[in-house]
């Protein structure tokens, strides 16, 4: 029960964390692209050769272009929406619909349907999108589809990051050697020269994984081949070097183990392009495969030399994993303790004897604390049968028990003190990015401390 609350908050955070900009502030009144031309270059040949049996023209679609929101792809017209007379198989709601907050997946009635919200630029990257790169996005999440409806088990328990083993510089060393073996292998022309570099990769990876509990090795291998194969995809549509946007994180853990399993899985599956051109057949065939299972396999059936580093190039790369570790250490300190010691009001809430589950949270911005809380840079939601709390673009600190659901929250630098009804026994705020309303057994203030107990 517990994996498959996990599985669903997987797909919930999809939308912050796949080049999605959601957040990007634009005029609700003018159009971000026409997306009658996106949904166009979204649909075709092109398009169904990515992958067997894939065809985005029979996936349903609901676009908000910055004005109105469309549906495309759906034999229904949901409630509020009108046929747009023009463009048969096309709807229109007016204004954003309120299922459409970013890039993902949703159940509209009963049928899962991709999401986008059209930006002119990533807001993660600051890349400009021009249409066919909004059309590549919005194929990403059909593919995303294909994934969930074809092979259910290609899904990743991004929970796990939130225990992810404590960082260390010789950890940040080996995970950046491994992704830059992989890197040489994708940018190589010669077959040899992939399959060398590939298996150095491989041989890589195998040191750096050899060291990690099972269940972390897994969710590398789950999010290669979930994040990863639809970044493939969606760079493929949009034409993209494969270098593209394979940087955005510096590689430190939470947040670099899911920005390594989107750019190696993409990897991966280019460089099979190039050696084992049928390797989608074999993954349809056998879906239990990852990745680097069939890369394996591949690099085995090469004449191509397995490829190694000079010794200067693995001294420098450890040299700036050194060096890049022991800045982000002091980058944290300073961050956390800028964020408990910010003014304002303060709250604690005590949630051990009703856990929160959790429905939101970014994983490429989080930091884990030494005592296994996680500080929370831009969005937190959960919640129970009882209450919930929804924190957007204001930082929050969050601890969790064994089943991963929140039992302590702390809230620094509210401007507006939570309303307390203490005869209903009911904690409310909505001020400061926070939506709260929770209830409680005990209540106390002293001074600008509020702390209740659920």
């Amino acid at each position: 029960m517990i994996l498959s609350m996990w599985r669903r908050i997987a797909f919930l955070v999809v939308f912050l964390s796949a080049g999605a900009a959601a957040g990007d502030s634009q005029n609700p009144s003018a159009p971000i692209a026409d997306v009658l031309q996106v949904m166009e270059l979204a649909s075709g040949n092109p398009m169904d050769a990515l992958w067997p049996g894939f065809k985005p023209s029979e996936i349903p679609v609901l676009v908000f272009d910055g004005s109105d929101t469309y549906l495309f792809h759906s034999q229904h017209i949901p409630d509020g929406f009108i046929r747009v007379e023009t463009h048969p198989g096309v709807s229109l709601f007016k204004g954003q619909h309120p299922q459409v907050r970013g890039n993902s997946i949703i159940r509209m009635g009963g049928t899962w349907t991709a999401t986008s919200v059209l930006s002119a630029s990533s807001r993660r990257t600051g890349e400009r999108y021009g249409l066919k790169d909004m059309a590549g996005i919005i194929v990403h999440e059909q593919f995303h589809i294909l994934q969930r409806t074809r092979h259910p088990r290609w899904r990743q328990n991004d929970g796990i990051l939130l225990r992810y083993p404590k960082e260390t510089a010789e950890a940040l060393f080996l995970r950046r050697r491994e992704k830059e073996a992989f890197q040489r292998a994708v940018v190589s022309e010669a077959k040899t020269d992939v399959a060398g570099w590939a298996a150095a990769a491989l041989r890589c990876r195998g040191e750096r994984l050899a060291g990690l509990p099972a269940p972390f090795v897994k969710y590398e291998n789950e999010l290669q081949r979930t994040e990863g194969l639809a970044d493939y995809i969606e760079r493929i549509a949009r034409g993209k070097d494969p270098l593209d946007a394979f940087n955005i994180t510096n590689g430190i853990a939470p947040a670099g183990i899911r920005d390594l399993g989107y750019v190696e899985g993409r990897w991966i599956a280019m460089i099979l392009d190039k050696l084992r051109p049928d390797w989608k057949a074999a993954m349809e065939k056998d879906d239990t495969l990852f990745l680097e299972d069939i890369l394996r396999e591949a690099v085995k059936a090469s004449t191509g030399e397995a490829r190694s580093f000079e010794a200067a190039e693995v001294e420098a790369m450890k040299a700036a994993a050194e060096t890049d570790f022991s800045a982000w250490q002091k980058k944290k300190k300073a961050e956390v303790e800028s964020y408990s010691a910010r003014p304002g009001y303060r709250l604690e809430i005590d949630a051990s004897a009703r856990p929160l589950s959790i429905r939101i949270f970014e994983p490429l911005e989080i930091e884990l604390l030494d005592d296994g809380g996680v500080f929370h840079r831009m969005i937190f939601a959960a919640g129970n049968e009882t209450g919930s709390l929804r924190i957007a673009d204001h930082p929050c600190l969050t601890w969790f028990d064994d089943a991963f659901r929140a039992t302590r929250l702390v809230i620094n630098g509210l401007k507006q003190a939570p309303e307390v009804d203490e005869h209903g026994k009911k904690l409310i705020l909505k001020a400061d990015g926070c939506t709260i309303a929770l209830p409680f057994t005990t209540f106390s203030v002293k001074d600008a401390t509020y702390r209740i107990a659920m």
